[in-house]
């Protein structure tokens, strides 16, 4: 943490300090809007290696607060495009998620009530099957998905009274006497955030400052500790985008796959590489898990890495006196009770992944079944009306429980493999045909054979267009309640909260 800012301080002394002013006059935050932009610059920025300038320009980013909303605590030299892309998604997340809802919908509303856009011919689908053709709009997806990554990318602008600590920029770097003041106030600045937000990558829990500060607000007790780790988000990200790709595949794929056959040919090619990524997220997160365990079961904090031994003796002292003069008491600490709590938020669930950042990476599929709802909106009733059940259950219970499944299958199928190579590749990608196989056979006894009853195709049988309905509404229920086992209500527990959440002003 802060590899940039660690270094021995001419004066740490009580003495030292009040030269500078008090510790409110050196809080200072960084509002939001700035930490995100420029596509978090400064979070991508390595304070060692700024000149002066640099340095003073970055700590005027930051102005005086009363508190913090958040504290980033993390490894500097960690690939500054991940804590990126892991904030963007933890601050602006929801944001995102509601704006491609609401838009793609409202398009979809636009073709229903006003007219309908242009659509292409080329892409027109004759369905032999159901007796009719249909030419698809992607308008929906292609609108939803594109007003949502404008938030992740500009969305920063609207929190300009969210400020969170960053060491960088909260702690002058260009003077030697301020920036000895703010690194001896760290404890203070934690006491005064709302909450820790950690961005665990595998070096995270062997870094003495990042301990340090876990440690500070355990000892306070009142403050939530979020641990976000930074590789699956990375990973929720790349899915959201495969995601995006698939659905547009999906359209493309289906005029020229005729027939139900087509249809599922077609969900099967968009399906396999999704969900060979879901397995490579569930075998990545394992080890990283397995990982973090052995980092707590060694630790020391004698031995724990720091950029400045002449650090140590400024942490030691200070966790002396938070553990009674004690080191091996917070080894203690460290190895039972923040290594509990670390590892309740990371799997205090039966999914890897919480829901919510199962549904972050699942947004485009939103906008994809309007756009399909706005393909067949000409289509009976009776047809729609299944249609729109099923399209509400797949979206938010069966794809956030097959990519479960798909994570938990990638984790413990390649558990002894190594991480990437040709086994390991075929393990995925049979996973992701399994998957997509699976989708396939969802929609053929769960949506198909509604439609079918919807169109008029099993009157011979004595079944009326209507019936549908008796049809669609118990067998879509069973995705709910295969979603409300797989994502409990998640609780609280040592403090430390679930690892995604969104706050507005």
């Amino acid at each position: 943490f802060g590899r940039g800012r660690r270094e021995a301080r001419p004066d740490a002394t009580p003495a030292g300090r009040s030269r500078v002013g008090a510790e409110e006059d050196l809080r200072r935050g960084v509002p939001v809007s700035r930490l995100f932009a420029g596509f978090g610059a400064v979070l991508r920025a390595r304070a060692d290696t700024l000149t002066a300038t640099e340095q003073a320009n970055v700590f005027r980013m930051s102005h005086k607060v009363d508190g913090f909303d958040f504290f980033i605590s993390h490894v500097s030299s960690t690939p500054g495009f991940k804590k990126y892309i892991t904030l963007v998604v933890d601050r602006l997340g929801f944001l995102g998620f509601a704006i491609a809802a609401m838009v793609s919908f409202g398009i979809f509303l636009f073709q229903v009530y006003v007219d309908e856009l242009p659509r292409s011919r080329a892409f027109t689908v004759h369905d032999s099957f159901f007796g009719h053709e249909w030419t698809p709009s992607v308008w929906e997806l292609l609108g939803g998905v594109s007003a949502a990554w404008l938030v992740y990318a500009f969305g920063h602008s609207l929190w300009r009274r969210t400020c969170c600590f960053l060491d960088c920029a909260s702690i002058c770097q260009s003077d030697a006497e301020l920036k000895a003041a703010g690194i001896s106030n760290i404890p203070a600045f934690l006491r005064a955030s709302r909450e820790l937000v950690v961005l665990w990558d595998e070096w995270y829990f062997t870094r003495l400052w990042c301990i340090y500060e876990i440690a500070v607000v355990q000892s306070v007790g009142s403050i939530p500790i979020r641990i976000l780790p930074m590789d699956v988000y990375a990973f929720l990200a790349l899915g959201q985008v495969y995601w995006y790709a698939a659905g547009l595949g999906w359209f493309l794929f289906l005029p020229w796959l005729p027939g139900l056959l087509g249809t599922h040919v077609a969900t099967v090619l968009a399906g396999v590489p999704v969900f060979a990524l879901q397995a490579h997220t569930g075998r990545t997160f394992a080890r990283l898990f397995a990982q973090l365990q052995e980092q707590f079961e060694r630790f020391d904090v004698r031995s724990a890495a720091i950029s400045f031994d002449s650090d140590r003796a400024f942490i030691c002292d200070s966790i002396e006196d938070m553990f009674d003069g004690d080191l091996d008491k917070f080894n203690t600490a460290v190895r039972t009770t923040i290594k509990s709590a670390a590892m309740h938020s990371l799997m205090g669930q039966r999914s890897i992944i919480s829901y919510w950042g199962m549904m972050w990476q699942l947004l485009p599929a939103v906008p994809f079944f309007c756009s399909k709802f706005s393909s067949t909106m000409h289509l009976p009733l009776y047809y729609q009306m299944p249609h729109y059940i099923f399209g509400v259950t797949f979206v938010f219970c069966v794809l956030p429980v097959y990519c479960a499944a798909a994570m938990e299958l990638g984790k413990r199928f390649a558990a002894d493999t190594p991480a990437v190579g040709v086994r390991a590749a075929a393990v995925y990608l049979g996973v992701g045909l399994l998957f997509g196989s699976l989708l396939c056979a969802w929609s053929q006894s769960v949506g198909i054979l509604p439609f079918w009853i919807g169109v008029g195709g099993m009157r011979h049988l004595g079944l009326k267009e209507w019936h549908s309905l008796f049809i669609a509404v118990p067998m879509n229920g069973l995705a709910c309640v295969a979603a409300a086992w797989a994502f409990p209500p998640y609780a609280r527990v040592d403090g430390v909260a679930a690892d995604s959440s969104d706050e507005s002003d």
